[in-house]
């Protein structure tokens, strides 16, 4: 079973070019820009992004 979810891709696409759908709000990202925030961060990884960023 580990195998198998190991080899199957995490993202699946119809095409190489396609753009997929927006994780925050499940549009077609190939129909145009939906407007989200795709660099939102989880609140609970705030401060390790601030010790990254050397804030």
């Amino acid at each position: 079973k580990e195998q198998i979810l190991l080899a199957v891709p995490s993202r699946s696409l119809c095409t190489e070019n396609c753009k997929g759908f927006c994780p925050t709000c499940g549009a077609d990202k190939n129909a145009g820009d939906c407007g989200c925030d795709e660099k939102d961060i989880d609140p609970r990884w705030a401060a390790l992004k601030n010790l990254v960023d050397g804030k």
